[in-house]
C-alpha cells in the first residue's frame, strides 16, 4: 500500500496548491484544521525565534521570514524581535505505541510468567510514532519500521503513513509540505567546535521521554543519540537519562545549556542548520504523577485514556489490528502534553494571586520541586520587602547554610556539615524472623508537614565552628564543654553539630539514637547546587554509608532534640558517658545573642559591620603559630515556616473540593506544593535550602519514630511508621524507670526485671482492631501470611 492509499484509508485529504499543500484529518478520526467554508488550512506556527524554558514567541511561518530577520530585513509576523536571532525552535510533542512481546511465544508471556532459562527475553518493537506541533489541534499517527515485523499482514491492514528519514520530527515536517532533508555530518562532533551553522533546534515534548528517545530514531540517528547518552563530555553536549530525559552542554562561559548539538544537518528551502535536542519532560512536573494524573490536575480531560488495560496497553500489536479506532484515539490522546503544560501554567498564576505574589510569578519547572522553591523564594522577597531586582541579595544573605557553600569547605570539617541526614530505618527486633500474631501499624500523623509549620528559618549567616580536616592533632571539645560554653546561645531548631567517639574509644552504654555516618572519600563531592537537581539516587561512592552503631558514634547529627533525650531519657552514668567521651568535630550555630528581631535591623547590621578578617604569624623556633581571625557579620533573622507559607497554603487548599471535578485539581496542587516544600528545605539543590533547617527537621522525626518504636515495643520503624504487637506494649516494672539503655536490649534476659509486657489499653487483651475507614471494618483474623495489619 503506497502513501496516497494509506491517506485515503485514514482520512488525508491533500488541501491548497501543489507546492502549498498541507494535509489535516477529516472527520472521521479528529478535528480538522480547515476553517469552514474555507479551502485551504488554518496556519499553524511550526518554527519560533525565541524559547524560554517551554515558552515559546516569535513564530515565523516559513524559513524565508527566517533568512530575512537573519539579514536585517523587515519581519510582518515576528514584530517584537529587536535583535538578529541566530536559532531558530521547533516545538514537538512526540509520544510512541509499541509492544513487548514478539517472537512466538508472545502469546503466553504475561508480566508474571517465568520464560524458561533457554529462550532469549521478549523483544520490544515499535508499532507507531505520534507527532503534533504545539500550536496544531490533533496530531498524526506514523508507523514505525519496527511495525512490519509485528503486525500480522502489515502490508494490508497498515493505514498510516511510515515514519522515515531516521528521525521521526521530520516526517511529520514533510507531512506539512515542509521541503527539508536530513543529513549526517560526523565532523560536526568534533570537540569544542564552534557551530557555523545557524541552530535549528527541536523541542521534543513529551511524558517519560526516557521511554521514547530509542524509538524515535533509528539507523545510524539513534547510534547517534546513543553516543550522547553514553558520553561523559558535557562540553560537547550529553544526553542525561535520569528520572527524566535531560540535554546539556556547558559552554565556555560556565553556563548550562538544556541542548545537546547533534552531527545531523537539515535542509530547509535550501537553508542549511545544524540540529540540537532538547527535551521537555514532563514526568517530574507534578512530582511522581502519571501522565492521566498531571493532565487531570492541570485542567486538561483525557476522553480515551481508559480504552486499555494493563493488560491489553502491553499487547498493543494485537490492538492496533482488532481494535483500530480504540488504538488511535488513545494514541493520540497522549500527544495532550503541551496542553497540559499551558493548564499547569495556569493553575499555578491562580496559586501566586492567592499567596499575594503575582508580581513575582515565574512559569513552572519542570519539576515539582524547582517550581516550589521559586514560590518560597517569592513569599521571602514579599515578606521581607524586596523586590524582584533584589533576588540576588537574598540569594547572598541565604547561600551560607547551604549544602552547596558548605560542601566548598575542602579543608576543613565544616565540609560534613553539607549532608543532612534522612529518617530512621530500623528493625528493632534482628531475631524476630516471623510473626503469627495481630500487628498493628502506626503512622506520625504530618510527621513533616506539621515539623515544617513549627519550624523557624534563619536568614543569615551562621556560625561554625570548624578544624582542618587531615590534620592528627585537632584538639576537640568535648560535648561537655561545648554545651557549657555554647549552651545559652544555642535556639532550638536553629543548630547542629556533627559528633564522634575519641579516637579508638568504645562506649561502655550501649545506644541505637543517634545514626554515624561515613563520609564518602571526598566529601567536598557531595552532590549539591543546581547542577544536580536532576539527580535522583545516590550511591555510597557520592554521600558515603549510614549506620546504627551500638558501641561506637561517627560524625553522628546532633540537634535540641538529642539534648531531650540525653536529658530526660538516659541513665546518669550514660549521660555522663556521652558527655565526656562524645567530641564535637563541627558545628553551626545562629547563635541567640546574634538574633534580630526585625530584618530591617538585620540589614542595617550588615550594611554597618566593621568586622576585620586577620591572620597573624609568630614564629618561634618548634613553636610557630599562625592565628586566624574570622570577624564576618554573624547578625541574622528568622522567619516561622508555617507563618510565611504552610498555613496560607492550607487555607488555599480548604476553598476548594477534592471531589468536585473543577476545584479537586487546585486542592490537589495545594497539597502537592505543602509536601514538596518539605522536601526542598532538605534538598542540597535549592537555594533556598538550609541544612541547619533539614538536620533539625529530619531529627526531630527521628527522635519521635525513637520513641514510638521503644514505646510500641515495635518491630521495624521507616520514618513515620512503626509495626507493632499492641498485646506486647513495654512498661516499667514496679518502681523501676526504663533508660534508653535498657530500651535498646530489650531481648537480652539480664533487662527482663526492668519491665513488662501489657496491652495497649492497659488491661484486656486487644482481640481486633478496627480499620479505621468508614465501615470500621473488624481485623481479627490471622492470614496465611501470619501478619495482619491494621
Amino acid at each position: 500500500m503506497d502513501n496516497a492509499q494509506i491517506q485515503e484509508r485514514e482520512g488525508f485529504q491533500e488541501i491548497g496548491a501543489k507546492d502549498e499543500h498541507i494535509y489535516v484529518l477529516d472527520k472521521r478520526h479528529g478535528k480538522s484544521n480547515k476553517k469552514p467554508n474555507d479551502t485551504r488550512s488554518t496556519p499553524i506556527s511550526i518554527f519560533w525565534l525565541k524559547s524560554k524554558g517551554y515558552l515559546y514567541s516569535g513564530p515565523v511561518l516559513s524559513i524565508d521570514e527566517f533568512i530575512e530577520l537573519q539579514e536585517g530585513k523587515k519581519s510582518t509576523t515576528a514584530k517584537t524581535q529587536k535583535s538578529k536571532p541566530t536559532d531558530l525552535y521547533c516545538p514537538i510533542v512526540i509520544d510512541t505505541e509499541f509492544t513487548g512481546y514478539t517472537g512466538e511465544s508472545a502469546e503466553n508471556w504475561t508480566e508474571t510468567t517465568s520464560k524458561p532459562s533457554t529462550e532469549p527475553p521478549p523483544t520490544s518493537k515499535t508499532i507507531t510514532v505520534q507527532a503534533k506541533f504545539i500550536d496544531e489541534e490533533s496530531g498524526a499517527i506514523y508507523h514505525h519500521p519496527d511495525a512490519k515485523d509485528v503486525i500480522p499482514n502489515y502490508h494490508q491492514v497498515a493505514r498510516h503513513p511510515e515514519m522515515a528519514d531516521g528521525f521521526a520530527p521530520m516526517t511529520h515536517l514533510k507531512a506539512h509540505s515542509i521541503d527539508c532533508k536530513l543529513t549526517r555530518n560526523p565532523r560536526l562532533n568534533k570537540p569544542n567546535r564552534k557551530p557555523d551553522l545557524p541552530i535549528l533546534e527541536f523541542a521534543l515534548i513529551g511524558h517519560f521521554l526516557l521511554a521514547e528517545l530509542y524509538r524515535i530514531t533509528t539507523g545510524d540517528y539513534r547510534g547517534d543519540v546513543d553516543k550522547l547518552v553514553r558520553s561523559k563530555n558535557d562540553k560537547n553536549g550529553i544526553i542525561k537519562m535520569g528520572r527524566r530525559l535531560v540535554a546539556q552542554t556547558f559552554n565556555g562561559n560556565g553556563q548550562v545549556l538544556s541542548r545537546a548539538l547533534m552531527p545531523w544537518v537539515i535542509e530547509i528551502d535550501s537553508h542549511q542548520f545544524q540540529v540540537a535536542l532538547s527535551f521537555i519532560d514532563t514526568c517530574a512536573i507534578h512530582g511522581k504523577a502519571s501522565y492521566a494524573k498531571l493532565c487531570k490536575n492541570s485542567g486538561v480531560k483525557l476522553n480515551y485514556k481508559a480504552n486499555f488495560n494493563k493488560k491489553e496497553i502491553s499487547r498493543m500489536d494485537k490492538m492496533y489490528t482488532e481494535r483500530p479506532k480504540d488504538y488511535d484515539d488513545y494514541a493520540l490522546g497522549d500527544l495532550e502534553v503541551y496542553k497540559a503544560l499551558m493548564g499547569n501554567l495556569d493553575k499555578y498564576k491562580v496559586i501566586y494571586k492567592s499567596l499575594g505574589i503575582e508580581e513575582f510569578f515565574e512559569p513552572p519547572r519542570l519539576t515539582i520541586g524547582a517550581t516550589v522553591a521559586n514560590i518560597f523564594r517569592s513569599k521571602l522577597l514579599q515578606t521581607l520587602g524586596l523586590t524582584q531586582k533584589e533576588e540576588k541579595k537574598l540569594i547572598e544573605y541565604l547561600q551560607h547554610g547551604t549544602a552547596a557553600h558548605l560542601k566548598k569547605f575542602k579543608t576543613t570539617t565544616a565540609v560534613y556539615l553539607a549532608k543532612i541526614d534522612g529518617g530512621r530505618c530500623r528493625n528493632n527486633k534482628a531475631t524476630a524472623s516471623s510473626v503469627t500474631k495481630l500487628l498493628a501499624d502506626i503512622d506520625i500523623k504530618g510527621c513533616y508537614g506539621n515539623g515544617l509549620r513549627h519550624q523557624d528559618y534563619p536568614v543569615g549567616r551562621p556560625s561554625i565552628i570548624d578544624y582542618p580536616i587531615d590534620s592528627d592533632i585537632n584538639e576537640y571539645q568535648t560535648l561537655r564543654k561545648f554545651l557549657k560554653k555554647y549552651r545559652k546561645d544555642l535556639v532550638p531548631g536553629l543548630w547542629m553539630a556533627r559528633v564522634s567517639v575519641k579516637d579508638k574509644t568504645l562506649i561502655k552504654y550501649i545506644q541505637d539514637f543517634l545514626v554515624s555516618w561515613i563520609p564518602p572519600r571526598t566529601p567536598s563531592k557531595l552532590p549539591a547546587g543546581a547542577k544536580y537537581e536532576d539527580t535522583d539516587w545516590f550511591t555510597e561512592d557520592n554521600i558515603g554509608t549510614i549506620k546504627v552503631y551500638h558501641q561506637d558514634i561517627q560524625l553522628a547529627v546532633i540537634t535540641h532534640e538529642f539534648l531531650e533525650w540525653l536529658e530526660h531519657t538516659c541513665s546518669k552514668h550514660q549521660r555522663k558517658e556521652l558527655l565526656d567521651n562524645l567530641i564535637v568535630i563541627t558545628a553551626a550555630i545562629y547563635p541567640k545573642s546574634e538574633e534580630c528581631k526585625t530584618f530591617a535591623e538585620f540589614e542595617e547590621k550588615v550594611a554597618n559591620h566593621k568586622g576585620k578578617n586577620t591572620t597573624s604569624l609568630d614564629v618561634k623556633r618548634g613553636k610557630t603559630t599562625i592565628t586566624k581571625r574570622e570577624q564576618e557579620c554573624k547578625a541574622w533573622f528568622r522567619l516561622n515556616i508555617g507563618d510565611l507559607l504552610i498555613n496560607a497554603l492550607l487555607a488555599e487548599r480548604a476553598k476548594y473540593d477534592k471531589k468536585d471535578p473543577l476545584e479537586g485539581p487546585l486542592n490537589e496542587l495545594y497539597k502537592l506544593n505543602i509536601n514538596t516544600l518539605y522536601g526542598d528545605m532538605v534538598s542540597p539543590f535549592f537555594d533556598i535550602g538550609n541544612v541547619i533547617v533539614g538536620n533539625n527537621i529530619t531529627a526531630r522525626a527521628r527522635a519521635m519514630a525513637w520513641y514510638m518504636e521503644k514505646g510500641l515495643n515495635g518491630y521495624q520503624t521507616i520514618t513515620d511508621g512503626c509495626i507493632f504487637d499492641p498485646n506486647r506494649i513495654i512498661t516499667a516494672r514496679n518502681n523501676r524507670t526504663l533508660t534508653a539503655q535498657a530500651l535498646t536490649q530489650t531481648d537480652k534476659p539480664e533487662y527482663k526485671p526492668y519491665f513488662k509486657n501489657t496491652t495497649l489499653s492497659g488491661k484486656n487483651k486487644v482481640e481486633y482492631i478496627l480499620t479505621g475507614k468508614n465501615s470500621g471494618e473488624r481485623v481479627d483474623k490471622i492470614k496465611k501470611s501470619g501478619m495482619v495489619t491494621a
